[in-house]
């Protein structure tokens, strides 16, 4: 265990955010999106693997049998008050290997995560359906968070969030913060048996970690239609996809019905990709689609298409959408990201679009 804290304590003085171990191999640090290696740990091997595995999960019989059933495990870990570890155990060639996320409860700097018009955007709705998305590790945690931190400081409202696992601690200052975990023995066994509760708790807001099935989306779509907010994620990389998305939940008989219910609650869709600046910073890059009569007649349209979705957003820069090229354009123009970071992040199709527009004011 003395091992395992000396390259914990390694990760935290150079920022990283993850840290594998893997039988073999000297540790690896996930540094702004990069992984590097600590030649001053030794190599892991199996002993040392399966005696942090061992460590990990002490006398808990509970654990031992959930880890030889499913070869798979996720556990907290609290190093102090100020910074957690969210660890996956699983298993490779019979050794367990670890993918470990570092937690630090810290104050966001909105400015540095270039977070401000996003936030300013999402504090103006008070009712209905807002979603973040993105794929993994695309900053929907942050987001999520820098929003009820700024809401804390300033607004008096009733906040519950549903999250798996709780990453930033919120002391409640302005708004009473309630935060659940998910999967714990102690808070709420599934998203859908919190958000069902939620209908009773008279929450204003209503943080939802992570939308990832029909049974969660039915219980969020009632919690918006009566009349709360709803502020959820989804593993979709466009709004244009966060909508096929959650049609694809419903059967065809069902559709006519689920598309007149979204395209009356939807208010705001922010989809992210976090990619590294000029100056070796991770910044965050939006697509924002924000609903109107526009985007609901296509949301309630036979077939639906993620094309048109898309080109609504082109055509509504006034409604104040956002596309991903105008983000990556008005990044280029800035100097703040290069043409490879470009070619890197987006599809041939849009990089040929942002090169376009990169000639022009559109």
């Amino acid at each position: 265990m003395e091992k395992f804290l000396a390259l914990v304590e390694n990760a935290l003085q150079i920022g990283a955010t993850d840290i594998h171990l893997v039988n073999g191999l000297h540790p690896l640090y996930r540094v702004k999106r990069t992984l590097t290696r600590d030649f001053n740990i030794d190599v892991m091997n199996k002993y040392d693997l399966e005696g942090l595995l061992e460590s990990l999960v002490g006398d808990s019989l509970e654990l031992v049998e959930q880890f030889e059933q499913g070869k798979k495990l996720d556990l907290p870990y609290r190093v102090n008050e100020n910074v957690r570890l969210r660890i996956n155990a699983s298993m490779a060639a019979g050794v367990p290997t670890f993918a470990i996320r570092i937690i630090r409860n810290m104050q966001i700097d909105v400015e540095r995560c270039r977070l401000g018009e996003i936030l300013d955007r999402l504090k103006k709705y008070h009712s209905g359906l807002v979603l973040i998305t993105g794929s993994v590790n695309s900053g929907k945690t942050t987001t999520l968070n820098a929003y009820v931190q700024e809401l804390n400081k300033k607004e008096n409202k009733k906040i519950v969030m549903l999250e798996e696992p709780i990453e930033y601690v919120h002391e409640s200052n302005k708004c009473v913060i309630v935060q659940k975990e998910v999967n714990s023995a102690t808070d709420v066994p599934s998203y859908y048996d919190g958000v069902i509760n939620l209908l009773r708790e008279d929450a204003d807001i209503a943080i939802v970690g992570e939308i990832r099935d029909r049974q969660t989306m039915d219980a969020v779509v009632d919690l918006a239609e009566a009349g709360g907010l709803v502020i959820g994620t989804m593993h979709t990389r466009s709004c244009g996809e966060t909508i096929e998305r959650i049609l694809s939940m419903y059967n065809p008989n069902e559709q006519k019905a689920i598309k007149y219910t979204l395209s009356n609650i939807l208010k705001l869709i922010v989809s992210q990709k976090l990619v590294k600046s000029n100056k070796n910073e991770i910044i965050m890059v939006p697509e924002v689609l924000v609903s109107n009569s526009t985007i609901s007649a296509l949301i309630r349209q036979d077939s639906f298409s993620i094309s048109e979705i898309k080109d609504a957003i082109h055509l509504g820069k006034e409604r104040g959408m956002i596309s991903f090229e105008k983000s990556f354009t008005k990044l280029l123009k800035s100097n703040i990201i290069d043409l490879e970071c470009v070619r890197n992040n987006v599809e041939t199709e849009s990089y040929d679009l942002i090169l376009n527009m990169m000639g022009g004011d559109s």
